[in-house]
């Protein structure tokens, strides 16, 4: 599984397996990890830590493209707050070519340059092994030659183990550009571990990876990494902080506690959620606007020994998104953000019983014209954050109809249950898949203060013509639902 939009094509797959082989022969950096200590001075202040992740520059010189503009945005704002340390954690680069991280340079040194410098950690991420197709730029991406790089125009080691005001950090980069198999080292990561539970076991561990441990934070059921997980169920004053999946910071899953505690930092490019949803596992409007590069997001911590105070902000503003998550000593005993306490806790949304709907022709951005049903949104204690659709007929029975893209194409899968592309050859031989309801993704990632009142989501253009009434559900981040209420289409 890939990331949409960050697709990348056989050849370039091939090269990168390529380059992982040769790079056994080349030579991979030393697995040890940097040992450094810092003592900064914070005025009596708790340590403050920003944590940003996902640049993903692209292979451009240009200085006008969304990531530029972002990552410049995001450390203008950073630079503001003034923190001790800055932590970046991985995919600094979309391809990890020569003007990729020259734009990193050139804008790490264009706004921090001349001020009082953070205590910069990075890692590698899965991106910044990755390398165009090589007819495209005459390099093969060994792992040996990539962490070079990185080193070159970051300053940092591929591992490092940084002792802060007696706060420790564990910058755990990926070996490779893989998934399953980039955090083999795992006794390295454990021995430094124990250093710092035997140096202070009161205080909270840093542990920065790129891929979140798997099954803690929200995303990580598709996005995380088994190995990294494996080591911190060991140690529960671990702090994970972790990028990769692009996962929105404003969804509560985004902290969990269980073993350990884990966060994830959504991203400085685009917001990714899961997949199923009509509207895009990167959502797009009614109009086919996307709307998932509007709010990047990073954490900005502040830490003393009484707690862990986590704030979410919108990246490129330094606005705050929503209240900050607060990890309380003892810090080995997590149990605050536990999805048992959470759920416990939670309230379903609810829908308006006297709920009217309309339906209207709307623009694409193709100029084509579309139909949208409107409806007053639903209310939740935290927010909607999605809502099912099902059509009726006339006897108030579930419709069912062939399940379609966003742009009205049908979608055909092969005997595996692929889904094949609509301009293969293939296509005319798969079959189609029915389906009787349709879920969309709210406006959330906008942030809850940008929340349209009512909302306008797009209808597939094969909505059967039988169907009288709509039945809508509104869905919130733990699953619960609303009270689901059938209106006539009008």
């Amino acid at each position: 599984m890939k990331k949409a939009g960050k697709i990348i094509t056989a050849a370039v797959t091939a090269v990168a397996v390529v380059g992982v082989s040769l790079g056994v022969h080349f030579g991979y950096s030393n697995k040890k990890f940097e040992q450094n200590e810092y003592k900064v001075n914070t005025d009596g202040k708790p340590l403050s830590v920003a944590v940003i992740s996902d640049l993903q520059l692209p292979d451009s010189k240009a200085k006008d493209t969304h990531q530029y503009t972002s990552f410049e945005k995001t450390l203008t704002s950073i630079k503001a707050k003034n923190p001790d340390v800055l932590i970046i954690a991985g995919d600094y680069t979309d391809l990890a070519t020569r003007d990729a991280w020259n734009s990193y340079k050139e804008i790490y040194d264009k706004v921090m340059g001349d001020s009082k410098q953070p205590i910069v950690m990075g890692i590698m991420g899965n991106h910044d092994y990755w390398m165009p197709m090589f007819v495209d730029c005459w390099e093969i991406p060994t792992p040996a030659k990539m962490q070079k790089r990185m080193k070159k125009y970051t300053g940092q080691p591929l591992y490092s183990h940084n002792v802060v005001n007696g706060y420790h950090f564990i910058c755990w980069s990926s070996s490779d550009g893989s998934y399953d198999k980039s955090y083999q080292n795992k006794n390295h990561v454990r021995a430094e571990i124990d250093k710092a539970v035997k140096d202070d076991p009161t205080k909270p561990v840093f542990v920065i990876s790129h891929l979140n441990p798997s099954d803690t934070v929200y995303g990580s059921d598709d996005w995380g990494n088994d190995d990294i997980a494996d080591v911190l169920k060991d140690y529960p004053q671990v702090v994970s902080l972790s990028g990769h999946s692009h996962y929105s910071i404003i969804d509560e899953r985004s902290i969990w506690q269980g073993a350990y505690t884990a966060f994830t930092t959504q991203s400085l490019d685009y917001i990714e959620l899961e997949v199923g949803k009509y509207n895009g596992s990167i959502p797009v409007d009614a109009y086919g606007n996307r709307i998932a590069e509007d709010v990047p997001a990073c954490l900005y911590m502040t830490i003393d020994d009484k707690a862990v105070t986590v704030d979410r902000l919108a990246a490129n503003s330094g606005e705050e998104l929503k209240e900050p998550w607060v990890i309380e000593a003892p810090f080995d005993k997590p149990s605050k953000y536990t999805l048992k306490a959470r759920k416990a806790d939670n309230k379903a949304p609810v829908l308006d019983k006297n709920l009217t709907v309309s339906t209207r022709e709307i623009k694409d951005t193709d100029g084509k014209s579309r139909t949208a049903i409107t409806f007053k949104a639903g209310s939740d204690d935290d927010f909607v954050h999605s809502y099912k659709l099902r059509f009726l007929n006339k006897d108030k029975k579930v419709l069912s109809f062939a399940e379609t893209e966003y742009d009205g194409t049908v979608i055909h899968y092969n005997k595996e249950g692929e889904k094949i592309v609509s301009d293969s050859d293939e296509y005319k031989n798969g079959s189609e898949k029915q389906i009787d309801e349709l879920l969309y993704f709210s406006d959330f990632i906008l942030g809850l203060n940008n929340m349209s009142k009512d909302t306008l989501f797009r209808l597939p253009p094969n909505v059967p013509c039988d169907a009288e009434y709509v039945e809508i559900t509104a869905i919130d981040s733990w699953g619960a639902t609303s009270n689901s209420v059938v209106c006539p289409l009008k």
